[in-house]
């Protein structure tokens, strides 16, 4: 009986973990055109979810986003403000993620590419629109491909993505629906 109980409970946690997979969304900021310039916002929906991106340059003026597709890890949403002409995330600007709330979703993840050697990038959140000012860091990364987890008590406001050094590029968000047993 024992047995029996185990390996239910082990089922039950495997369709589980199936059915909050399933309920996940990724936005991979391709979706409204590749290589190319996008507009200072842009609004990428995914399996009915919408998640807007806008362009900033850190003293809050808008610029223009930039879906670069290269492959690899030189793929992801950058900016046109990059000195360095590879239309990336610089220090001196942000693409800032306003939190969709309808349908409700969880927030859960970012994905950072084209992070290289003596790079980085900073992921902080905020409740004001436009602005790095007041913003609380969530996290820092200084690896290729790598991300950030999404606070639970950040899913209202924004998450705005710069580089700490260099430039970066934000290759994917994901959200996922609250589970509907909960």
């Amino acid at each position: 009986m024992k047995h029996k109980f185990t390996t239910m409970i082990m089922a039950l946690a495997a369709m589980g973990a199936l059915a909050t997979q399933a309920n996940a969304v990724t936005f991979d900021f391709q979706s409204n055109g590749s290589n190319v310039p996008l507009g200072t916002t842009s609004t990428f929906t995914v399996g009915g979810f919408s998640l807007t991106a806008s362009g900033f340059l850190t003293n809050g003026t808008p610029t223009i986003l930039y879906a670069k597709n290269l492959g690899a890890s030189e793929t992801g949403l950058g900016t046109t403000a990059d000195p360095s002409g590879q239309n990336e995330i610089f220090t001196g600007d942000f693409v800032q993620l306003t939190l969709p709330t309808t349908p409700p979703s969880n927030f859960n993840m970012v994905l950072l590419a084209s992070v290289q050697f003596g790079e980085q990038a900073k992921v902080y959140f905020t409740t004001t629109p436009g602005t790095l000012t007041g913003a609380t860091l969530i996290g820092t990364i200084t690896n290729a491909d790598g991300s950030v987890t999404i606070p639970a008590g950040d899913q209202t406001g924004f998450i705005d993505i710069t580089a700490g050094a260099v430039n970066i590029l934000l290759a994917s968000a994901t959200i996922s629906t609250p589970d509907s047993g909960s």
